[in-house]
């Protein structure tokens, strides 16, 4: 014992203070440190947990986690010591750590290629950019933009279903009823431009909608028209929601951007990929803030079953910036950079061969082949525009009350352990781990598996010294501790009940009150009668 109690104490003083890292200090950095590395190490220490099954609140998962199958908890683990054979609970699998990212490139003047990149709007797609002004700052989701597929500034007009969304209906009858409405004025707009084809305008509507292609000169133009005519839903309110957001991350993400010589500015292109939306899935599988697809994101980052790093906001946009790096690379400019984001490189590099030009503005008006259609034609156009709000966003917005910036300690783990573990020895709720490390799955939060020593953990800011000061106590003793995280709705006396003590050794134990919250972690006291009648899974 008293040489394993020392070994602990030598892992926790070897960190140091090497172990309470500001991330500010590391943006450079931490393409080594993610995601969560698994060290091997000669004694592992792996603790039980008991705790009810959490009710799950986080927005879907990416398939591959939503359908993984629920395991078995563990059977209660003692310490391992040395001589006997290990007994381990199931862990995580040694996760692949993000490489360094290659030497940046740089200019005469020393400063990183592409930094000073200009994002200025080119004449012959503005009215393409203007259209997703309107779109991001105009008109709010209660509105739905009729225009024209391919050219943009021919817009037929808005319908408004405010009155609809604020009936006391269900989204599912609002939606019908939207639906139904933006299908009859798609049709109603079909059949003028029919009119105007064969017979010329006869009302004073179909009179407007004919000025509107007054500089187009094909005399089939009502007829092409009437196979592009699409809606568009505004996403002014949606954009507000995301400067809010954009507090906790945008300064983070740009000096991941520039750690790696790609313009800060790109950091905007959230804006178009998911508003902020920390939980966003698109209906093809694309997952976070940064919507990667699983493909793409797995030469970046960790994604099966138990971790998925497309939702980790900093090892995302680590994968983001260097995906943009290589399309840089590949393609020579920025904006193509960005553009391939959407459509692939491969596209782009058609375009460039079939137009022999990099000239972002004529490959968009253009090239049409492959899979370079609407989205990724209007991608670089929709970049500019939110680029453009995001800079002048008072005047859209008025004064936005933003979250405050993303703020943590990193902690390299000194054994392996499990998330109601960490909690409790950082004095912090499971929620609380959960809102910080989003990327592991609920089973990993609810303790059916360890995380592996050497492992890199967000704690709440401010959190990792009580965790070193209590670590070493708490594995030393020669019972290993027994833990309960306090499921949804579960009271003090049901806690105690179930453990068969009093409510008074219960809070006592933990310097309770009457009320604890959810996620909260539990050290339940006479831990040895326990382990011999009561413990179950």
């Amino acid at each position: 014992m008293d040489s394993h109690k020392t070994a602990a104490v030598v892992l926790v003083a070897a960190t140091g203070l090497g172990l309470h890292l500001a991330f500010r200090g590391l943006a450079g950095e931490l393409p080594q440190i993610f995601p969560h590395l698994s060290r091997e190490v000669k004694e592992e220490i792996v603790l039980p947990v008991v705790m009810e099954t959490m009710e799950e609140t986080a927005a879907p998962r990416a398939e591959a986690v939503e359908t993984a199958a629920k395991p078995e908890p563990p059977a209660a683990v003692p310490i391992k010591r040395s001589g006997e054979e290990p007994r381990l609970s199931r862990r995580l699998v040694s996760l692949t750590p993000i490489p360094k990212h290659p030497p940046i490139k740089t200019g005469k003047s020393g400063k990183p290629e592409g930094v000073s990149a200009s994002f200025e709007i080119p004449p012959k797609i503005a009215f393409i950019v203007d259209f997703w002004r309107k779109i991001y700052a105009t008109y709010s989701t209660h509105q739905v933009l009729i225009h024209d597929m391919e050219f943009l500034d021919i817009q037929y007009g808005v319908l408004d279903f405010t009155e609809v969304d604020e009936r006391p209906l269900s989204d599912r009858e609002k939606k019908a009823i939207r639906e139904a409405e933006v299908q009859k004025e798609l049709m109603r707009i079909r059949d003028i431009l029919t009119e105007l084809h064969e017979t010329g305008p006869l009302s004073e509507e179909s009179k407007r909608i004919a000025s509107l292609f007054r500089p187009l000169n094909d005399p089939d133009k009502f007829e092409k028209a009437k196979e592009r005519v699409r809606s568009q839903v505004g996403l002014k309110d949606r954009f507000r929601e995301g400067l809010r957001r954009s507090g906790k991350y945008m300064t983070l993400f740009e000096e991941i951007f520039q750690s790696y010589g790609v313009p800060k500015e790109i950091t905007r292109l959230v804006f178009v990929e998911s508003l902020f939306k920390e939980r966003a899935l698109s209906k093809v599988g694309a997952a976070g803030l940064w919507q990667f697809m699983g493909d793409t994101a797995r030469r970046y980052m960790v994604v099966d079953r138990l971790v998925d790093e497309r939702y980790d906001p900093v090892v995302a946009t680590h994968g983001a910036a260097r995906l943009l790096l290589r399309n840089y690379e590949l393609l020579g400019t920025w904006p193509l950079a960005i553009n391939a984001y959407n459509s692939g490189p491969g596209n782009l590099l058609r375009a460039i061969s079939r137009l022999g030009t990099k000239e972002i503005a004529t490959i968009i008006t253009n090239y049409k082949g492959g899979s370079y259609a609407f989205a990724s034609r209007n991608f670089y156009p929709s970049f500019l525009a939110a680029l453009s709000i995001y800079e002048n966003q008072e005047n859209h917005f008025g004064s936005v009350e933003k979250e405050p910036p993303l703020e943590f300690d990193l902690l390299e783990l000194p054994a392996t352990m499990s998330f109601p573990e960490i909690a409790y020895l950082a004095d912090r709720s499971v929620e609380d781990l959960k809102e910080l490390n989003p990327a592991f799955a609920p089973v990993v939060f609810e303790g059916n598996y360890s995380i592996p020593a050497g492992s890199q953990i967000r704690l709440p800011d401010g959190s990792q010294q009580l965790f070193a000061a209590r670590f070493v106590d708490f594995f030393s003793g020669i019972e290993p501790p027994l833990l309960h995280v306090v499921a949804s709705g579960e009271s003090l006396e049901k806690i105690a009940s179930r453990y068969e003590i009093s409510s008074h050794e219960l809070q006592k134990a933990n310097t309770l009150h009457s009320k604890v919250q959810r996620g909260r972690v539990l050290l339940i006291p006479n831990r040895t009668s326990l382990v011999r009648n009561k413990l179950s899974f």
